[in-house]
């Protein structure tokens, strides 16, 4: 006969197992769990590290760039007042590569940062790199029906070494993308489908956003046959300025505004240069000058005041208050996860910096127009006030979309996007619903007056501002 109590006690004991086990499995997940939280928060101070590095990098670059035009510049005023046009032509001719040659020195910069705070290459920026360096040496060179050019090359064989240049970078691994990339086949203008602000409205369903932007696309659309035709992709340049962390420059014959060849003497002195400039002599030549374009204009996109404010308590110093030239990269990393039914993080950090200077101790850099050695330092800068699009030129699923699947669509209409790997087509697809619009209008009929007060719709958007970032 079996022991009554023997029973009992081997019953407790196997209960007792089954709650061990279960605390273990309990513990295991939080141990996992912790693991993965600290992995994740150590991969984006990686992330960090190598993006804001690589986004000093690049502006570093960028200012000695222009500080060596500027020490041109001044050469080249120099030769002219002795006569030697000659040599003042060639000093033009070296400007004219430095352009190139200092940015793109400034993208190999930016890549070794990145590797060198222990960020690896990414597969998808190496490749979209390599594409177009092989995009420049054959489109840019192709010969239009007037036997030239589709783009002017700004120096001689100047195509060939870009595209050199831009190979060598992808040849050695991409690791940190620059997110303010200016390709020459770019889009012009505006359009509503090139913006990102639409199609996160329409994931959120933020009517408010469609009230202060897109109203007469929620009331009036029909189909893809509404949308007026898409902006050029190739404009007709005069290109003068790397794709990749340009300079913002522009070329003139003459120097319109003779405070430049004032300005010259003084700085001879500071940055250690010979001989005299004498301004009639110089104003009297026609040569090549590089100074700066249209994009060197009041920082408006820092400033605190305005239609679209930028959240600071104050502002920008005169003397460094000016747009132009700036780096913004982008870093994609992965960190691994092992707790149980969980995925990798992907982790994405986007970093801007910029050169700054002064002239006179008081006087913007490009107060006289002409480019002359005035920058002194670098600074990290909000993504937000950077000249990086609004998506950020190296997001490259939407660079796909753009490039690829909108021009599909507007032939065809939405059978011919891709939402099952497309998140923006999957947005064009739900904007397409009528009933979907129509929620839309119906709430704003309703609620309009809280977006003024920046009430969120059923999606929980605001009152349609601009999204801020860091």
């Amino acid at each position: 006969m079996v022991n009554p109590r023997r029973r009992w006690t081997s019953r407790k004991s196997g209960q007792t197992m089954i709650f061990l086990i279960t605390i273990l499995i309990i513990l295991t997940f939080i141990a996992l769990f912790n693991f993965d939280l600290h992995k994740i928060i150590y991969v984006k101070s990686l992330s960090q590290n190598a993006g804001d590095g690589a986004a000093l990098a690049a502006a570093r670059w960028q200012a000695t760039t222009l500080n060596l035009v500027g020490d041109l510049n001044i050469m080249q005023a120099v030769a002219l007042t002795q006569g030697a046009t000659g040599e003042a032509a060639a000093i033009a001719e070296m400007e004219a590569r430095l352009c190139y040659v200092g940015p793109m020195v400034g993208f190999i910069a930016a890549e070794q940062s990145a590797k060198n705070n222990g960020v690896f290459n990414n597969s998808r920026f190496t490749s979209n790199v390599l594409a177009h360096a092989q995009t420049v040496l054959t489109d840019y060179r192709a010969l239009g029906a007037d036997g030239k050019m589709l783009f002017p090359e700004p120096y001689p064989n100047a195509w060939v070494e870009y595209a050199d240049m831009i190979a060598a970078v992808g040849e050695e691994g991409v690791a940190a993308g620059p997110d303010n990339a200016r390709y020459y086949e770019d889009y012009t203008g505006g359009h509503l489908l090139l913006e990102l602000d639409f199609y996160d409205a329409i994931a959120a369903e933020d009517w408010c956003w469609f009230l202060g932007h897109a109203m007469d696309a929620l009331l009036n659309y029909t189909d893809y046959r509404w949308w007026p035709p898409l902006p050029d992709q190739i404009p007709t340049p005069q290109p003068m300025n790397s794709e990749y962390f340009g300079l913002g420059l522009r070329k003139t014959e003459h120097i319109m505004d003779r405070r430049a060849l004032d300005a010259m003497a003084g700085l001879e002195t500071e940055r250690g240069l010979t001989g005299t400039v004498d301004a009639a002599t110089v104003d009297s030549v026609t040569s090549t000058w590089y100074c700066y374009d249209a994009t060197w204009t009041s920082w408006d996109a820092i400033s605190p005041t305005g239609p679209d404010p930028f959240p600071t308590t104050g502002r920008i110093i005169p003397k460094y208050d000016y747009a132009g030239a700036d780096s913004a990269i982008r870093v994609l990393t992965e960190a691994t996860r092992y707790t149980p039914g969980s995925s990798n993080s992907v982790i994405t950090w986007t970093a801007a910096a910029k050169p700054f200077g002064y002239l006179n101790q008081s006087e913007r850099p490009d107060s006289y127009d002409l480019v002359l050695p005035a920058f002194r330092d670098i600074r990290l800068i909000p993504v937000d006030a950077s000249s990086a699009p609004e998506a950020g030129s190296f997001d490259l699923d939407w660079r796909d979309h753009i490039e690829k699947h909108l021009p599909d669509y507007m032939k065809a209409g939405p059978g011919a996007l891709h939402p099952d790997s497309c998140w923006y087509c999957l947005q064009l697809v739900t904007w397409e619903n009528l009933v979907f619009r129509q929620t839309g209008i119906d709430w704003l009929a309703k609620n309009s007056g809280d977006c003024n007060k920046g009430g969120p719709g059923p999606g929980g958007g605001g009152g349609g501002g601009r999204r801020r970032g860091h």
